[in-house]
């Protein structure tokens, strides 16, 4: 199988923007919520046990090697189902 050169670049370029975008659309999440909070310093004692009771628990999330070798192999993976899929897309064409 020969690989399309402009094929691989597009694929390579659509994964990179999804990954930015991502990255960006949380950036503007964080300063939405950021430009929104208001802290109640007068308040914040008085639901304390209410918080305790009612918080609940949940996995942390921790960013070691193996995490970013599982985002780099899923990115990869996308990257070349995009190939597979856009490199489909132009052989039926060319057949109809």
């Amino acid at each position: 199988m020969k690989l399309n050169k402009r094929l691989v670049v597009e694929s390579i370029i659509v994964s990179l923007l999804l990954t930015v975008g991502t990255i960006c659309w949380q950036i503007i999440q964080g300063m939405i919520l950021t430009y929104q909070y208001e802290p109640a310093i007068v308040n914040s004692y008085a639901s304390v046990e209410k918080l305790q009771s009612t918080v609940a628990f949940g996995t942390v999330v921790q960013a070691d090697l193996t995490f970013m070798l599982l985002i780099g192999a899923g990115l990869f993976l996308f990257t070349c189902l995009y190939y597979c899929v856009r490199s489909r897309m132009k052989q039926r064409k060319v057949r109809l």
